[in-house]
């Protein structure tokens, strides 16, 4: 008969146990995370965690690349998709928003880690440079000068990165109602009316 750990280990993906360290990690930072409690969390066998890992290093090995994976990708594939310079920004914006797409619990969850871990503090580097370079791409795509595009992408970012780390909350209404003075800011002219009149129509749809 094979072990119960075996007859169970298919029925959990690794991906089910990388969401529920990331929630423990956001919840209660890394050491929060040991196989025993997340076992009992997910209501397995802790001989089904090693179906899918070889111990706890490759399950953090492995959180960290869920979240380059999912908070930087998501903003790489919104630019890259862009066919204007109004929707390329709007897209970004459009992340930072939705929280099914960009996890900022988890992004700061991460940064907290990194006090702690110097591969940790490595990676949180190397990402933060690759978002960086990934906005100064496109702006750059759209006729901005490289030093010029390297700039207003480390203020689009940071502004954005200040935001989730300040805590800052208001009504999202109010934040549209910036949208303009963050155009101005971030490329020096108004939001294209068309697509901040489309921008606005989808988040308010939504609300409702």
């Amino acid at each position: 008969m094979p072990a119960q750990s075996t007859l169970k280990s298919p029925q959990l993906s690794r991906e089910s146990w990388l969401v529920e360290a990331s929630r423990m990690l956001v919840e209660g930072g890394v050491d929060m995370i040991q196989i025993t409690e997340l076992s009992r969390r997910l209501k397995i066998t802790r001989g089904s965690f090693y179906w899918h890992f070889e111990n706890r290093d490759d399950l953090l090995s492995g959180l960290v690349e869920m979240w380059r994976e999912r908070n930087t990708g998501v903003m790489v594939g919104a630019l890259a998709d862009a066919r204007s310079l109004d929707d390329g920004l709007l897209a970004l914006f459009d992340v930072w928003v939705d929280r099914d797409q960009f996890d900022p619990a988890l992004d700061l969850a991460v940064r907290g880690w990194g006090r702690t871990s110097d591969d940790v503090l490595v990676a949180i580097t190397a990402e933060d440079e690759n978002r960086v370079q990934a906005i100064a791409a496109f702006l750059t795509r759209f006729q901005f000068e490289q030093r010029e595009a390297f700039i207003r992408a480390r203020v689009i970012y940071f502004t954005q990165l200040s935001y989730y780390a300040l805590g800052i909350s208001e009504p999202f209404e109010t934040r549209l109602g910036y949208l303009d003075a963050y155009f101005r800011c971030f490329i020096g002219r108004d939001a294209d009316p068309s697509a901040k009149l489309a921008f606005e129509t989808r988040y308010m749809t939504a609300a409702q």
